[in-house]
């Protein structure tokens, strides 16, 4: 049976998006999306938790978050889970989990990803005349 492995988020960039050079041609984008949630406790007192994810996009998608997304910035990703092991600089095995980008919606400046009126992927924010941008990826465009 095949499985399903599919991840969608809108939360707000934690820093500026750092593009690196696999090759030639192929190249990888790394960014950090904070994602919050708010509910009420038992004893109806708000709560708020903050969710970081790390996103990897590549290639044209890649390219267009490191052009258009700056910290701060309301974000919508859809992609896939992977978990990649490797070693730090002092040799400890590490674990990271990571949403591999197919596609990015960029929802404009300061967007609060946890406002019960956050703004439909595609649709502009309310107050602006901005619409969302998005950018989409194949899966033939992943260079693994």
């Amino acid at each position: 049976m095949l499985g399903l492995n599919n991840v969608q988020i809108i939360g707000n960039l934690g820093g500026t998006p750092e593009m690196k050079y696999l090759n030639n041609s192929d190249h990888v984008v790394n960014f950090s999306v904070a994602v919050n949630e708010r509910w009420k406790n038992r004893n109806g007192e708000s709560q708020e938790r903050t969710t970081w994810l790390r996103i990897v996009a590549f290639n044209g998608i890649g390219s267009a978050c490191a052009e258009h997304l700056k910290k701060g910035d309301g974000v919508y990703v859809e992609g896939r889970l992977q978990i990649r092991e490797y070693e730090d600089k002092d040799h400890v095995e590490r674990t990271s989990v990571e949403v591999v980008a197919s596609k990015v919606r960029f929802l404009g400046r300061g967007h609060n990803a946890g406002d019960e009126q956050r703004p439909v992927p595609g649709q502009p924010r309310a107050g602006t005349s901005t619409a969302a941008t998005e950018v989409d990826q194949s899966e033939e465009d992943v260079p693994f």
